[in-house]
């Protein structure tokens, strides 16, 4: 297998990014810690320009996080929260344990919204730690200032205001949780509910989150009720809040159809059948004066209910609700689908044949009409992969279109077939992508063949198709783009590296993997296996920062695993 990996190096995409990392090895030794490799990420760090964001991140986990908890600060380094606090880095600190510090940062601030904020994470974290009295002390300061804020800037602290009574929920004052946490709308739900499964001394907070349910009378908030004593096996709880959502919300109120078909979803689920038909009984006037998209929307999630209700007829009608033959299709798809979860595979064979006549029938006069027509058949191809009809799948893909087009569909179609737990019999498929791949001379989807017939257990067609690929690659001079040199690295690996970590260093230097995305892609895959094999790939990574950042999640591994 490895005759094919020397002289590739040149074959391998390069990258001129960020160099430190090569002219600066990771000496962590042969069995690297969280110290030492949070050592190597402060040193790299500082070789970044000093005005960089990264630079100022790594430091701030240096200086603020790293001589109390070495975890905690590769943790931070790793973090990329999507929408984090203005007062984040507050919390941090605290979480290290450095509450004066924290404490001290949080009064810096000029914005109230920012220091108030900052001081409830501390008193979160005190709590955390044991430390009530000092917890309760900086939430009584934060309420004062709540309370005096002027009223036009109450919105501003909404949030505040829900945490401080989460944090009086914990501390046992109960009272003054509710009434900071009882307020109009359907959070107020979910958050009561919350505190109250979280904190046994808290359990008196459900009867606020009723009340709250009732103000509301939002399809959402009853359904949290009832999510809520079903996971708690309550059946009196249940009971109740069904039957008075079934009749707070039964109507003809077209606005709040979707939430009400999602909660008569959640009614059949529960075994209340009967309300649940009672809720969606008006779905019909639903749709009056609704535009296509709009009916579509209603419909979709509406037909999973009607047929689980046993209400055929119905789900028949519903399908033809539509003018568009490609959205007509979408609908019968999902009947077909949702026959199928429910055992019923005549009506799903007749809703699935439906489906793929009205596809057909679609109309493809211009681009906007082609690309629903081929999105309609996409859908029932993998609809069909999806429960193992591999045959059915690939007579849908084949008429999707171009060659192109059919070759995308045929790869989506071994995959759903894969993940979706039907590799016995997905070999027809991986069959069809690799005919399919040759005439192409698409070396992409031939390694994408290699790795199916990996992970349907036939290693021999794997190891064939890998060859192929890698001939082709020669005798092309095309490089291989990151991901498709790191999944040829790992195949490879998995094929030939007889378990032993160690040979994917070997299997790198001789595939010449020198793609920082790819680097990355490998040290992912290797740190749950082998952080000590890991650490040596990201010594080879020269962009600066996924160095550090993979460095970072290697010693995070380690950490875990020394507990």
């Amino acid at each position: 297998m490895l005759r094919w990996l020397c002289g590739l190096a040149a074959m391998a995409l390069c990258s001129s990014m960020s160099v430190a990392a090569m002219s600066q090895p990771i000496d962590c030794g042969a069995a690297p810690t969280p110290k030492c490799l949070a050592s190597a990420i402060f040193k790299f760090a500082k070789t970044l320009p000093d005005d960089s964001y990264f630079r100022r991140h790594v430091a701030f986990a240096e200086q603020e996080l790293a001589l109390s908890d070495v975890k905690l600060a590769l943790d931070y380094v790793h973090s990329d929260p999507a929408d984090p606090p203005p007062w984040e880095d507050i919390d941090w600190i605290a979480r290290a344990g450095r509450f004066d510090r924290a404490i001290q940062v949080a009064n810096e601030r000029t914005e109230a919204v920012e220091r108030l904020g900052g001081l409830l994470a501390v008193a979160t974290q005190l709590l955390d730690k044991g430390q009530t009295a000092r917890a309760t002390k900086i939430v009584d300061e934060v309420e004062r200032a709540l309370a005096s804020a002027q009223p036009e800037t109450r919105d501003d602290y909404a949030n505040l205001i829900q945490e401080a009574g989460r944090l009086r929920a914990r501390l046992g004052q109960i009272d003054r949780a509710a009434r900071l946490l009882s307020r109009p709308g359907v959070s107020s739900v979910s958050e009561l509910l919350d505190i109250a499964n979280k904190y046994p001394v808290a359990v008196s907070l459900r009867d606020l989150a009723w009340r709250e349910a009732e103000r509301a009378n939002e399809a959402y908030a009853w359904q949290q009720l009832i999510e809520d004593a079903s996971s708690r096996g309550d059946q009196a709880d249940l009971a109740r809040a069904a039957e008075r959502a079934a009749t707070r919300l039964a109507g003809n109120d077209a606005d709040r159809s979707e939430p009400v078909i999602r909660l008569a979803r959640v009614l059949r689920t529960a075994g209340t059948a009967k309300l649940a038909a009672r809720l969606v009984e008006p779905w019909r006037q639903w749709l009056n004066g609704r535009d296509e998209t709009k009916r579509n929307n209603i419909l979709m999630p509406l037909i999973p209910v009607l047929a689980g209700l046993a209400r055929d007829k119905e789900v028949d009608e519903a399908t033809h609700m539509t003018s568009s033959a490609s959205d007509r299709s979408r609908l019968q798809s999902i009947a077909a689908e949702e026959y199928v979860r429910l055992g019923r595979n005549d009506i799903a064979t007749r809703f699935d044949r439906e489906a793929l006549l009205s596809a057909l029938a679609s109309p493809v006069g211009d681009p906007k009409q082609q690309w629903a027509h081929q999105a309609a058949l996409n859908n029932l191809a993998l609809a069909r992969a999806g429960r193992g009809d591999i045959e059915g799948a690939l007579d849908v893909a084949a008429k999707i279109g171009s060659e192109a087009e059919i070759r995308s569909a045929t790869s989506y179609v071994v995959r759903r077939a894969i993940d979706d737990g039907h590799g016995p019999v997905a070999a027809p498929a991986i069959e069809a992508l690799l005919q399919q791949a040759r005439a192409a001379q698409d070396v992409s989807l031939l390694l994408q063949a290699a790795n199916a017939w990996f992970q349907v257990d036939n290693e021999k067609e794997a190891r064939r198709e890998l060859d192929e690929v890698m001939k082709l690659v020669r005798e092309r001079q095309t490089p291989l783009d990151a991901n498709d040199v790191s999944l040829a690295a790992e195949l490879t690996w998995r094929i030939d590296g007889n378990g032993d970590p160690r040979a994917m260093l070997g299997i790198v230097d001789r595939l010449g993997v020198n793609d920082p995305g790819a680097i990355d892609l490998l040290v992912e895959k290797m740190t749950p296996i082998s952080p000590v094999v890991a650490v040596q790939l990201a010594d080879r990574q020269t962009e600066v920062e996924r160095q550090i950042d993979e460095l970072a999640a290697i010693g995070l591994a380690i950490a875990d695993s020394a507990k």
